[in-house]
């Protein structure tokens, strides 16, 4: 067989931060043991509403869904994203040319990026931050720039940027994978401003917009508007437990739609009716299991934050997320904390390593186990560090 180079752009990126992690896991976890917990990733194990899953099973029957969907996305869906904004944020959108639909968050992301950062263009991205950002800014060949989120808030330090003097795109994420932290109005004002100096649009991830423990997570575009510089990226992965039907959707500035709509026809197509029909049914419908849903996460990480504590270690209590951010002690490697965990007590973290040198000395754990799990969580994780500190 042809051994075949891929692309440079291909060849430079890096192993895929999560695919390395879940290929260690499932070797460890095909070991024989106690059964292995794996609460490195968010990827939500309750199930899609009822009413939702319902809806899709009727969609699926309807002969007009099984011929290629419209580019644009199906208007009620469209309409969808613009009732929640309305209902939920206060804001206006025109659904046909202030929304774009997308094959999950992580396209519309690589669609924001490399549809309006040319070669070597600034980008900047929060530090820490999701992985994929790198990642796409590297194949548009662009040129990153880190944003420190500063402890114990891990809010944005923009004067840490002073230097910089255009970028294309700021990029930020509230609700905040990995910390829980949430933004403020002031948050949003000092990152446009930011972007006004600088030139560039910003580029809100707003993945988690439904998970905020006592309050509600401020939308970017209710702060900047629909009209001004921003465009927010969402999921109905965490809202509805939907992460594997990959619906995601973009809402704002009309012109960076209209970009991140032209990139996505050439690069993505569209997606099967009768998912865009069931989404909108779910943005549409009764929100109360949603609203359910952030009630038993909020319980999780209450168990969570409590047993942590108990056992010693330091807890940065999540605002929002289904994650917990864990500070280790000064001077722990979080990488090779998380491999011996996995070794030896069969539990499966994300090393704060993969989100960047910010998040390097922490470890963050994913809330998507049931009560009992974390539980048994909690006391692997006692009788590993009891273990430890006796080893030193």
């Amino acid at each position: 067989m042809v051994d075949f180079a891929p692309a440079a752009r291909v060849a430079a990126l890096p192993p895929n931060f999560w695919g390395a992690m879940d290929a260690e896991n499932a070797r460890l976890a095909a070991l024989p043991g106690p059964r292995f917990i794996d609460v490195s990733k968010g990827n939500p194990d309750l199930p899609t509403p009822e009413r939702i899953v319902h809806a899709m099973q009727g969609f699926v029957a309807e002969p007009a869904n099984h011929r290629y969907p419209s580019y644009a996305g199906r208007r009620s869906l469209r309409e969808g994203v613009a009732q929640r904004y309305r209902d939920d944020h206060a804001v206006e959108l025109d659904p046909d040319t202030q929304v774009g639909i997308f094959h999950g968050s992580h396209e519309a992301l690589m669609a924001a990026v490399l549809g309006l950062a040319d070669p070597g263009a600034t980008v900047v991205l929060p530090d820490p931050g999701y992985p994929l950002y790198t990642s796409a800014v590297d194949l548009a060949q662009a040129r990153a720039e880190a944003l420190p989120l500063t402890e114990p808030d891990y809010q944005p330090d923009f004067a840490a940027l002073d230097h910089v003097d255009a970028a294309r795109l700021v990029l930020l994420n509230y609700p905040n994978n990995p910390t829980g932290a949430l933004a403020t109005p002031a948050t949003f004002t000092a990152a446009i401003g930011f972007a006004e100096r600088v030139g560039a649009a910003l580029v809100h991830d707003f993945a988690y917009a439904s998970l905020g423990f006592g309050e509600r997570p401020l939308s970017a575009l209710a702060v900047d508007g629909a009209e001004g510089r921003t465009v927010e990226v969402q999921t109905l992965s965490k809202t509805y437990s939907m992460a594997g039907w990959r619906v995601g959707f973009a809402a704002g500035n009309a012109s960076l739609i209209s970009a991140m709509r032209r990139y996505q026809a050439h690069a993505f197509s569209t997606m099967f009716g009768a998912t865009q029909e069931a989404a909108a049914e779910a943005l549409l419908g009764d929100q109360s299991a949603a609203d359910e849903l952030v009630g038993v996460y909020r319980r999780r990480r209450d168990l969570v934050v409590a047993g942590l504590r108990r056992i010693g270690w330091e807890v940065i209590e999540p605002r929002g997320t289904f994650f917990v951010w864990v500070r280790l002690p000064e001077g722990t490697d979080a990488v090779a904390f998380a491999q011996r965990l996995r070794e030896e007590a069969r539990v499966g973290i994300a090393p704060g390593d993969g989100f960047g040198v910010g998040g390097r000395g922490h470890v963050r754990l994913g809330l998507v186990v049931d009560d009992a799990t974390l539980d048994e969580l909690i006391e692997r994780l006692a009788a590993f560090s009891s273990g430890a500190r006796s080893a030193v």
